[in-house]
């Protein structure tokens, strides 16, 4: 039998990430646990649901807008909102930059465009400018070196090293890499401290990130949602019929390099003349990825 959680502990797991719990009494899992995240906003969430990997609701962009939300939004930047009523997202809000500048802006290309005061911003290259101050304040580095909008797929690698790409859009929603997040939420969900800790066993043979199916649709975002087989009999395309698979078939193996898209029929192959198919895996990811392996030699039959 599991010990019951505390709010001393949930306090601390909140903390870990910038949150500040506001409840004061802890009754279940199910109960709605009252915070402020780390970008100012105040909202609830079940224990189960944070567990899971939930986080602010407001960040995450699946609240229903109010004109204290773009507010709040607008505040963050130093822009003063002079509007007071919101209405949609297409509607034109008024306001004063943080160099004094009047103008107007919809929410939608301030959110997912991306886009600010007009006489500050009047370019894709300023903007650029501010996009990679953004990166490199959490000490990431941001590779791409055009950016269009804010649905435009940027290139980084973060400050531990792990390559992958995001939109602008994600980028402020809160999202970041998703191999961090999923050594993160392995270690919450299964760390020893965790009352769910079943002494590392819960996830074998599989590594503790394999539960996280943000980090596997990452690498299927990463492989453009394709077989990566040159020599793929299929090429059906679907994504329902595509499969992650370990290339050295170490299935607690399951950083970045090790992981490739494949479809059902080539991920099924796969388990016939491993050896082979190991070494023709790690030459194809190190030809597109750039990743290292102690032979990478190219393969042939």
């Amino acid at each position: 039998m599991s010990k019951k959680l505390t709010l001393e502990f949930i306090g601390k797991e909140f903390e870990k990430e910038g949150y500040i719990l506001l409840t004061k009494v802890y009754k279940d899992n199910k109960q709605k646990l009252d915070y402020i995240c780390p970008k100012g906003h105040t909202h609830s969430i079940s224990w189960d649901s944070w567990k899971s990997g939930s986080r602010c609701a407001y960040c995450a962009g699946v609240v229903k807008k109010d004109i204290e939300f773009v507010r709040l939004a607008f505040k963050n930047e130093g822009y003063t909102l002079l509007t007071n009523e919101y209405i949609n997202s297409n509607q034109k809000l008024k306001y004063v930059c943080p160099k004094g500048h009047k103008h107007s802006i919809s929410w939608h290309n301030w959110y997912y465009q991306g886009s600010r005061c007009w006489y500050c911003f009047g370019t894709h290259r300023e903007l650029f400018r501010v996009v990679v101050k953004m990166f490199e304040k959490e000490d990431y580095i941001l590779l791409s070196t055009k950016y269009k909008n804010a649905r435009t797929k940027l290139d980084y690698i973060c400050s531990e090293g792990h390559r992958h790409s995001i939109t602008l859009s994600d980028w402020k929603g809160g999202h970041r890499c998703p191999t961090c997040h999923a050594i993160r939420l392995s270690t919450s969900r299964l760390g020893q401290n965790n009352p769910a800790w079943k002494g590392g066993i819960s996830c074998d043979p599989y590594c503790d990130a394999w539960i996280d199916k943000e980090y596997k649709e990452s690498i299927r975002e990463r492989d453009n949602h394709t077989c990566q087989n040159p020599d793929c009999w299929k090429k059906d395309g679907r994504a329902s019929e595509l499969s992650i698979h370990h290339v050295d078939y170490n299935k607690k193996s399951c950083g970045p390099e090790n992981l490739i898209t494949l479809c059902r029929s080539c991920n099924s192959r796969a388990n016939k003349d491993r050896k082979w198919h190991k070494s023709w895996y790690q030459a194809i990811l190190s030809r597109r990825y750039g990743y290292k392996y102690e032979s990478s030699k190219t393969v042939g039959r």
